[in-house]
C-alpha cells in the first residue's frame, strides 16, 4: 500500500512539474507560423486560396479522426499517445517540406490532424489526471496549463523573429529548426509517467476496443445531454475557427499592402508575445469579466478583424495604418491567449479520469467540425475578394454569430458550482 502511494505521489511530482516545460516546447510548431504560408507561397508557389482551404480540410480529417484517437488514447494511454502524437508532427514536417503541389500538402495535412487530435486529447487529460483531488485542483489546472502556454507563446515569438531572418536566407532553414524541435520533444515526453493503470486482465484487443467503444459511446451520450457542455462546445468552435482564418488571412494582408517578409516575422513575434501575456493574466482576465469572459474573448478577436479589413481597403497605404493594423491583431492575439486556458479550464471543470478525454475528444470533433466549414468559406472569399474584404465579410458575421452565442451560454455556463444540476456535476470529483 505504501509502494503504492509513493509511487503515485512520484507520478503526479513528475507529471506537474514536467508539464509546463514540456508545453512551453510541444504545445505547437515552434520556427513555423507565418513563415508556413510564405515557404507554400514563395517557395512552392502555392496560392493563398489553396494554402487557406489545405488548412481547412486538415480541420475536415479531424471530424472523422477524433473517435479514432479516442481509441487509440484509451488504448495506448495518455503518456504512449502524447509520444506518438509528436512523433506524427516530424513526419508532418518532413512532408511539409517535400511537398509539391496541394494533393502533397493536403496529405501532410492529413498526418498533422491526427498528431493534433491524439496531443489535444492525451495532453490535457495526462494533467487532469496527475493534480490530486481537492477544491482547488481547477486552479492548480489553470495555473500549470498558463506557465506553459506563456511560455510557449514567448518561445514562438523568438523563434518567428529568427526564422524570419533565416528564411531571408534559405526557406528551408526554419522547417529544419522547427523539425529538430519536435524530434527533441518527442524524447521529453517518453520522461511523463503514465498517471492512469491499466488492467492486468488479459482480455484480447478486440474486447478491449468494443469495451472502450462503450466507454465512449456513454461519455458522448452525457456531454451531448449536458447544457454547459454544448454550450462551451458551441462558443469554443465559433471562437477556434476564427482564430484558424485568422492565422492565415493576417499573413495574407500584411503581404497585400507590400510589408516585407521579415517585418511580418518581427510582427508574427508580437503577436506570440501578445498570447503569452493573455496566457499569463487569464485568471485576472476570468475574474475581472467573470461569465461574461468568453464573449468579450470573442468580439475583441471579430471586432479587431473589421477595423483591420476596413484599414486594409485604403488604397494608400502607410507607415502609420501598418502599425494600426499590427496593434489590432496584437488585442486580437492577447485574446487569443486568454482563450486557450479559459477554455481548458472550463472544460475540465467537473470532470475526472473517467470522462475528461471523451469531454475533450467531442470538443475538438465538433472544432473541427466548424474550422473545416468556416474555413472553406474562408478560402473561398479569398479567391474572389481581396484579403481586407474577407476579413471586413467574416469579422461581421462572426460578430453576429458571437452575440446569438452570448445569448445562449447566459444560463448555461459561468454559474457557481451549486447552480448546476446533479447531472452536470456527476463527474465532478468532489461531490
Amino acid at each position: 500500500m505504501s509502494k503504492n502511494v509513493d509511487t503515485d505521489v512520484q507520478m503526479r511530482k513528475r507529471n506537474m512539474k514536467l508539464f509546463p516545460t514540456y508545453k512551453k516546447l510541444a504545445w505547437d510548431y515552434l520556427f513555423y507560423y507565418s513563415i508556413d504560408f510564405l515557404f507554400l507561397t514563395q517557395i512552392k508557389n502555392i496560392s493563398a486560396a489553396n494554402v487557406v482551404l489545405a488548412n481547412s480540410i486538415k480541420y475536415l480529417f479531424g471530424i472523422f479522426i477524433q473517435i479514432p484517437a479516442n481509441i487509440i488514447v484509451e488504448f495506448l494511454g495518455r503518456r504512449n499517445s502524447i509520444i506518438l502524437g509528436n512523433i506524427l508532427n516530424c513526419f508532418y514536417i518532413l512532408m511539409f517540406m517535400m511537398t509539391g503541389n496541394l494533393f502533397d500538402l493536403i496529405l501532410a495535412k492529413f498526418i498533422s490532424s491526427l498528431a493534433v487530435s491524439i496531443k489535444d486529447i492525451a495532453e490535457p487529460g495526462l494533467l487532469n489526471a496527475s493534480i490530486p483531488p481537492s477544491k482547488y485542483k481547477s486552479n492548480i489546472f489553470a495555473k500549470i496549463n498558463a506557465r506553459g502556454a506563456s511560455g510557449f507563446y514567448i518561445l514562438s515569438a523568438i523563434s518567428k523573429i529568427i526564422g524570419g531572418f533565416l528564411f531571408e536566407i534559405n526557406g528551408y532553414i526554419p522547417m529544419i529548426l522547427c523539425l529538430i524541435t519536435l524530434i527533441f520533444v518527442s524524447i521529453v515526453s517518453m520522461l511523463y509517467i503514465e498517471p492512469i493503470k491499466k488492467s492486468s486482465s488479459k482480455s484480447n484487443a478486440s474486447m478491449q476496443i468494443k469495451k472502450q467503444m462503450k466507454d465512449i459511446q456513454e461519455g458522448f451520450q452525457f456531454i451531448l445531454k449536458s447544457e454547459r457542455l454544448k454550450a462551451l462546445i458551441l462558443s469554443a468552435s465559433l471562437i477556434a475557427s476564427f482564430l484558424s482564418i485568422m492565422a492565415s488571412y493576417r499573413t495574407s494582408l500584411l503581404q497585400d499592402i507590400g510589408t516585407p517578409a521579415y517585418i511580418i516575422s518581427f510582427a508574427a513575434a508580437a503577436f506570440s508575445a501578445s498570447s503569452a501575456i493573455g496566457a499569463k493574466r487569464q485568471k485576472k482576465f476570468n475574474d475581472r469579466f467573470k461569465n461574461k469572459s468568453i464573449i468579450v474573448v470573442a468580439l475583441m478577436t471579430s471586432i479587431s478583424a473589421i477595423i483591420a479589413g476596413i484599414l486594409g481597403l485604403k488604397k494608400e497605404q502607410s507607415h502609420v495604418l501598418t502599425i494600426i493594423i499590427v496593434l489590432l491583431f496584437l488585442i486580437a492575439k492577447f485574446a487569443h491567449g486568454v482563450f486557450h486556458t479559459i477554455m481548458d479550464r472550463y472544460f475540465r471543470n467537473f470532470t475526472n479520469k473517467e470522462i475528461d478525454t471523451k469531454i475533450f475528444a467531442v470538443k475538438n470533433l465538433f472544432v473541427n467540425i466548424v474550422s473545416a466549414t468556416m474555413g472553406i468559406m474562408a478560402s473561398f472569399l479569398l479567391n474572389k475578394m481581396s484579403t481586407a474584404y474577407c476579413m471586413l465579410v467574416l469579422g461581421t458575421i462572426f460578430t453576429i454569430m458571437y452575440l446569438l452565442m452570448s445569448k445562449y451560454m447566459k444560463a448555461r455556463v459561468g454559474l457557481k458550482p451549486e447552480e448546476y444540476s446533479k447531472f452536470e456535476r456527476k463527474y465532478d470529483e468532489l461531490q
